[in-house]
């Protein structure tokens, strides 16, 4: 009996982990939303397309080959023993994540009500399970900045330093690939590489402007004009270089569609002068997008933040730096402030400035804050620039927050826990400044009616230049009193006229005329009676 469960045992452990047809020294797996363990393999890619195409998921342990090529040796309480090198999941079980961060973007069932702008219904981690609805089908879109869905981006575009460019993400290689660069890069798929464009491929497979490849000199129909080393002071010309490029586009016409221009700048800037950004400099080349592109939703992101997850306010950029080395930790915090207090004048100018309009839009972020068990493992070596996985972490970072909007908490994400979020059924947009207060959702038939309502009571009106306005309770009764009173007066005039009619000579008709421009009724004399 013993021998009998012994052996059921041995069965039952080695259940589902074992693949006959596969070499168990390439088998790796990968937990997924069904709960189901599948088996992924991993390969040894020795070209371009290979290794842009090699399924390499965030959601993997920290492998050896990759430690010895790229990341710092993580420190002994960094070091799990049980675990072996297998590829990258660096987190914790999946059972044990705190998704306290998710409170408003829980996954419910659609007929249970919720909040207007805290409903995350689905998910995604690669194309087979990529099921985000199609919100263009049934709903007006991409109108004004307050209404653009992933659907509506036709154009991508990149500015800024080394985080654009790629440099360091090919192994043993000191050069670009832009074509591996998360907010720009389009080699491979989701399945293979995790990037912006990627991810929009998906709502949008014609997405124009996405890099390819390795090397400074690509073509320009690729828009990206990113510089390894950049400041914020050589944002102006690069600027001035995209405009140029975006003009010549021949595939699409970019005066009619939306284009997304993700900027990185900073990490470099930070390490090379710690100090804060030029305002000036920056204000100078937004301007310039705004006066040569029509319509264009700007990601502006600032240095890279990378931390554990236990100490999150300590940023390890700072011993990544020589300028920074020797500092304490409240010199980095200094510096962050100043970061910090230049992108929210940034943005507001661009919510308010003489320049501002409603096809023109900014999303602003002072740092792309990651956190990690083991963050070390995100750097290149001796380097402050990211790895391919630290790539991969930023892409899910970005995406979640331009979808989830603030709700996505990151000091309690983790994002090699997280999925890669579709846009919530309550506000089916990029979450910016125009739909932060009020989210209008509008079917092409009720975008016949010049005013909506929305379920929070709230009344939206379409401005005279394309926005929607919030109109408040009292504004609305105001203008409510206003329509009868001009019903009135005009029921008044109607009154008048008729007896005036009346009391006409036999003799002479008025005589109706074509409406004026004004829509007033003209008249004229007509001699019915030519001996009159």
């Amino acid at each position: 009996m013993r021998l009998f469960f012994l052996i059921c045992l041995i069965l039952y452990t080695t259940k589902g982990s074992i693949n006959p047809s596969v070499d168990q020294k390439s088998q790796r797996g990968e937990f997924h939303d069904e709960g189901k363990f599948i088996v992924d393999y991993e390969d040894s890619s020795a070209n371009l397309t290979d290794y842009a195409s090699r399924r390499s998921s965030d959601d993997d342990k920290m492998n050896l080959e990759d430690h010895k090529r790229h990341e710092e040796p993580p420190r002994s309480d960094e070091v799990d023993e049980t675990e072996d090198s297998s590829d990258i999941s660096e987190e914790r079980e999946r059972d044990s994540v705190d998704h306290q961060h998710l409170k408003s973007l829980t996954a419910i069932k659609p007929e249970k009500h919720q909040p207007v702008a805290g409903v995350i219904n689905s998910a995604f981690n690669d194309r087979k399970t990529f099921s985000c609805p199609r919100t263009k089908l049934e709903l007006l879109t991409g109108t004004s900045v307050g209404d653009i869905s992933p659907e509506d981006i036709t154009i991508i575009a990149a500015m800024g330093d080394a985080l654009a460019t790629g440099i360091g993400l090919w192994p043993n290689a000191d050069i670009e690939f832009r074509g591996a660069s998360f907010p720009i890069g389009g080699d491979s798929t989701i399945d293979g590489l995790i990037t912006i464009p990627n991810i929009l491929r998906e709502f949008s497979p014609k997405i124009v402007g996405v890099s390819h490849g390795m090397g400074a000199d690509l073509p320009d129909h690729q828009l990206n004009v990113a510089q390894t080393g950049a400041t914020t002071k050589d944002l102006y010309k690069q600027a001035v270089e995209l405009t140029r490029r975006v003009k010549k586009l021949t595939e699409v016409d970019y005066k009619n569609e939306w284009i997304m221009i993700i900027i990185t700048i900073g990490t470099e800037e930070l390490c090379t002068h710690c100090d804060g950004p030029s305002y000036d400099h920056i204000k100078k080349a937004i301007v310039h997008l705004q006066i040569e592109i029509p319509k264009a939703l700007v990601v502006l992101l600032g240095p890279v933040h990378v931390s554990s997850f236990h100490e999150q306010k300590s940023n390890l950029l700072k011993n990544r730096c020589q300028c920074s080395r020797d500092q304490t930790e409240g010199f980095m915090y200094d510096i962050s402030r100043k970061w910090t207090r230049v992108w929210k004048d940034i943005q507001k100018y661009v919510e308010t400035g003489v320049t501002a309009r409603s096809t023109f839009g900014m999303i602003s972020y002072p740092m792309v804050t990651i956190t990690s068990r083991y963050p070390n493992g995100l750097f290149i070596k001796d380097k402050p620039l990211l790895n391919r996985r630290g790539h991969n972490y930023a892409t899910k970072w970005l995406w979640n927050r331009l979808i989830g909007g603030d709700l996505y908490n990151l000091s309690s994400a983790t994002l090699s826990q997280d999925n890669y979020f579709c846009p919530s059924v309550g506000c089916p947009y990029f979450r910016t400044y125009a739909n932060h207060r009020g989210c209008p959702i509008r079917t092409y038939e009720e975008a016949k009616n010049t005013d909506l309502i929305m379920r929070g009571g709230v009344v939206v009106k379409k401005g005279d230049h394309g926005r929607f306005e919030i109109v408040e309770e009292p504004q609305k009764k105001l203008e409510e009193a206003q329509k009868e009173e001009q019903k009135a007066l005009l029921t008044r005039q109607n009154t008048r006229a008729q007896s005036e009619l009346a009391t006409t000579p036999s003799g002479i008709q008025l005589a109706p005329m074509s409406v004026g421009r004004h829509k007033s009724f003209l008249g004229t004399i007509s001699e019915s009676n030519p001996d009159v």
